[in-house]
């Protein structure tokens, strides 16, 4: 009989080791969405300024030739998508899609030619960001010869929302 009840003690252990363990999964999970964006003051990526930004977490992208970190970065007039390899507009096919929402083209590039930027109605663009659940940028990177692929690097826009009202009110913390 002893024996019968430590494996049902056991078991409900087990049982409540899975529940927690569930529950903090879940509670990371959502925890790391809602950092996936922040509102900070830092250095703007053209000018150099500090100002409050609304920053993306970097994703790591092959250039063709090697990997490279990019950012996606808004000051309020413009979104940046920032890299540390020369960007290539030869194609003229860099572009950003929200969901599956209509894609956004540009060929403007700043910050030595590692700086795609967007300028173009950028209210309506933040109002996508809110909504959605995905940004998706697509990078074709320098040298064109041999000519490098277009590669399409995605950004979660969990947590946009609250970094964007945290941008609003000058970087302030959500209340």
């Amino acid at each position: 009989m002893r024996r019968s009840k430590t494996v049902q003690l056991s078991t409900q252990n087990r049982h409540w080791l899975l529940k927690a363990g569930l529950s903090a999964a879940l509670l990371l999970a959502q925890g790391s969405a809602l950092a996936v964006w922040t509102a900070e003051i830092a250095p703007d990526p053209v000018s150099r300024q500090q100002r409050c930004l609304l920053l993306s977490e970097p994703q790591v992208t092959p250039d063709g030739y090697d990997s490279t970190p990019v950012r996606l970065v808004i000051d309020g007039a413009s979104l940046w998508v920032v890299t540390e390899s020369e960007l290539d507009t030869s194609f003229a096919d860099l572009r950003l899609q929200v969901d599956a929402e209509p894609m956004l083209r540009s060929d403007r590039l700043a910050g030595h030619q590692m700086i795609l930027v967007f300028d173009q109605d950028i209210p309506a663009l933040i109002q996508r960001f809110r909504t959605g659940r995905q940004v998706t940028v697509y990078l074709r990177f320098w040298p064109t010869w041999p000519a490098t692929e277009l590669f399409p690097v995605r950004f979660s826009l969990g947590g946009f929302s609250r970094a964007h009202d945290s941008m609003s009110r000058g970087c302030l913390p959500a209340r």
